[in-house]
């Protein structure tokens, strides 16, 4: 059972490891990145990051939505983490679970604007995300449990 999917481009990192176990008590994490999985010290750098005992998996998407969608999962409590919105929208489209989704982090990059406290968009990530909330999934814009939540759709209608 996916108790979170979250949008991170950094992926997994000490405070989202660590904050998000303690609201979450998750015990799998999921990576889901084209090119993390095809990139061994980046793989190396994310293990480093997952706390002590929980299982860790980082994959392509497709192969991420194969693992999560295994019945041998469904008792597990995963935090499954994309690094973009396109990845997120490309992984919900082949799931059969509708997990609420943490947008938690994408840093400021060239034709990036601000979306919210630690959130950049461009065009394209406001197309994925756009088309994640009218597939019905509820998107959250939180970057650790302990910092105000808003709703997507909220702040969308301001941007």
């Amino acid at each position: 059972m996916i108790v979170k999917l979250r949008i991170d481009d950094r992926l997994l990192h000490g405070q989202v490891a660590y904050s998000w176990k303690s609201a979450l008590s998750y015990n799998a994490i999921v990576i889901a990145s084209d090119a993390a999985a095809a990139d061994e010290f980046r793989k190396g750098v994310i293990k480093m990051c997952c706390p002590e005992g929980v299982k860790l998996a980082t994959r392509s998407v497709e192969e991420a939505a194969k693992l999560i969608n295994n019945p041998k999962l469904k008792d597990m409590k995963v935090f499954a983490i994309c690094g973009s919105p396109t990845d997120a929208n490309g992984l919900l489209k082949k799931l059969e679970e509708k997990p609420v989704v943490n947008l938690g982090g994408i840093q400021m990059a060239d034709g990036k604007k601000l979306f919210s406290k630690a959130v950049y968009v461009d065009e394209e990530d406001l197309r994925n995300l756009d088309e994640i909330a009218a597939a019905g999934y509820t998107i959250e814009v939180q970057e650790v449990p302990s910092t105000a939540m808003a709703k997507y759709a909220d702040l969308r209608k301001k941007f």
